[in-house]
């Protein structure tokens, strides 16, 4: 199964006090300060959408990441879904809440 997160990204400004994501702090992908695109990924943190060079983003590390521990995975996909609902399809979130089902009652 494919499920696609729309995960809204934000443009931080670093000299605007009235900016609600000012001083936002560390990244939680690598630890470097919060610039430019940045998206917030449920139970991970801000992380960096863009970089200078030609690598991977912070936030697609830590989705690599995630598809290493399935179960991660799944529960990181249930808060987005429970966090913005309205983003996603019926069928989405029922398979979500089917596959947490069935791994609470194997455990």
């Amino acid at each position: 199964m494919r499920i696609t997160l729309n995960l809204p990204d934000f443009t931080l400004d670093d000299l605007d006090v009235n900016d609600p994501h000012f001083n936002p702090g560390l990244c939680a992908g690598c630890g470097n300060e919060r610039w430019g695109q940045m998206a917030r990924l449920h139970g991970t943190g801000w992380l960096h959408t863009q970089t200078e060079e030609d690598e991977p983003t912070c936030l697609q590390k830590a989705l690599d990441n995630l598809q290493a521990n399935p179960l991660t995975a799944w529960h990181t996909i249930a808060l987005h879904i429970a966090k913005y609902p309205s983003r996603h399809d019926a069928s989405t979130i029922r398979a979500v809440l089917r596959h947490l089902t069935n791994t609470s009652q194997t455990n």
